[in-house]
Order: C-alpha cells, then sequence, then structure tokens
C-alpha cells in the first residue's frame, strides 16, 4: 500500500509541476508572421517570350504560397510604377524611343498589360502582353513586390483596402525591404 500511496503522489506531483507555467514575458507588438512581403527585380533578360501566346512572361519562386494560402488565403502582386505601388493585374502606360523608317529616333506611347497567375507549387507567373501584341523588345527591368497572406488571417481582415499596397503594409505591419 506505501508503494501505490508513493506512486499516485509522485504522479499527482509531475501532473502539478508539469501544469505550471512560468512568468510570461511582456506582449509583443502585433505581429504579421502569417504575411510574407518581398521586394524582387525582375530584369530585362528574366523576361521570356511566348510565341503561342504572343506576350513575355516570367516565372517567380515564391515559397510562402504554401497549399494554405494558395486555396483559402491571398496572393498580391505590385509593380513600381514610377515610385508607386500599384496592385497587377494592370495596364501600364509608359513611352519608348523607336527607329522609324528614316532611321530617326521616335518617342511614342505604349501600353501593356501586366497579369499574374499564382502557381500551387509556390510562385507566381507574371505575364506582359503589349497592346499591339508585338513581341519587339523585352520589358525593362521593374519591381515587383509579393505579398502571400495566411487564410487565418486574412479570413478575418476584410477591413483592408488590398488594391493599396501601402494599406495592406499599414494593416499587417511589413517592414520595408
Amino acid at each position: 500500500m506505501k508503494k501505490l500511496s508513493l506512486i499516485c503522489m509522485t504522479i499527482l506531483a509531475i501532473s502539478f509541476l508539469a501544469s505550471c507555467r512560468g512568468p510570461q514575458g511582456p506582449a509583443g507588438h502585433d505581429g504579421n508572421a502569417n504575411v510574407a512581403s518581398s521586394t524582387l527585380t525582375i530584369k530585362s533578360s528574366d523576361w521570356q517570350w511566348q510565341a503561342n501566346n504572343s506576350q513575355w512572361m516570367v516565372e517567380i519562386d515564391y515559397p510562402a504560397i504554401n497549399n494554405n494560402v494558395f486555396n483559402h488565403g491571398a496572393v498580391l502582386v505590385y509593380m513600381d510604377v514610377d515610385g508607386a505601388w500599384s496592385q497587377v493585374p494592370l495596364t501600364y502606360y509608359y513611352q519608348d524611343w523607336i527607329t522609324n523608317e528614316e532611321n530617326q529616333q521616335v518617342l511614342i506611347n505604349c501600353e501593356a498589360s501586366i497579369e499574374v497567375a499564382t502557381l500551387s507549387d509556390g510562385g507566381v507567373r507574371l505575364f506582359w502582353t503589349e497592346s499591339d501584341f508585338y513581341d519587339g523588345m523585352r520589358p525593362e527591368t521593374h519591381d515587383f513586390k509579393v505579398v502571400a497572406i495566411e487564410a487565418t488571417v486574412f479570413a478575418t481582415r476584410s477591413d483592408v483596402d488590398y488594391s493599396s499596397y501601402e494599406a495592406v503594409k499599414k494593416a499587417f505591419q511589413l517592414a520595408e525591404d
């Protein structure tokens, strides 16, 4: 009986000690552990011509896009347009120099459509289509920002204007990279 009593007391003591918690540290800042954001520079040489679709394409690996993000969260892409982040898809207006038939440099107005497709295996594809579907020159170097938001976070933040990177940055306390 002494042995049984000793065993019961030991089990009770271990259970009591296991349930005790140590001192709690100070509260931290609201985190963004479930939101990943990166700025990526896509060089002109990164774009590949897709003749069958008459457009340029680049594929970006982004491991933060997991099944949870792909199926129930959000993947946002923004392009730097004259120092401001514009959400993709977008129509991009720019000017370019071409050589005309008289071998003179002429400034022309251009228009391109930039679209994005999220990949289930952790990445995005960007598509650049000129309005005239002419392959011409590769797109120039541009900065893009990719933001991946886990489903649990995305589902609770309907108050955020996701078309504005500045609003997303503020809502999720994203650091500049």
